[in-house]
């Protein structure tokens, strides 16, 4: 029984770091104005230096940091390896997938789909 609440916990916390990650993602590309702001990249550079962060969380906030109207180029791969991934958690390919789209701001359509990933 302890095995299974020990289990649980750990599982919790990694969906919790998780999870928090892909919402100060989904937040940053809500507001977004054709570039992050140095705020934003201050908080890009958060996830990409913790170690909780998957590697895919830490992709997307790598090309996040890039964005300059659109997704940089040597960035585009990555994000279309991370949205052809099975094993990619949901969330972060939908971030993939609105980054790849980028046309100096998210559509209203992806909009929808951050603020239900920023709450």
């Amino acid at each position: 029984m302890s095995t299974m609440l020990l289990l649980g916990s750990v599982a919790s916390l990694v969906n919790a770091a998780e999870s928090k990650a892909v919402q100060t993602m989904a937040g940053i590309l809500l507001h977004l104005q054709h570039y992050p702001t140095d705020a934003d990249k201050q908080s890009l550079k958060q996830i990409i230096e913790d170690k909780s962060a998957t590697k895919d969380e830490r992709t997307v906030a790598q090309a996040l940091i890039n964005v300059q109207h659109m997704v940089a180029a040597a960035d585009k791969p990555k994000l279309e390896a991370i949205a052809k991934n099975d094993k990619a958690t949901s969330p972060v390919k939908t971030l993939a997938e609105i980054i790849l789209k980028l046309n100096h701001m998210p559509s209203e359509s992806d909009k929808g789909k951050l603020k239900a990933l920023a709450s």
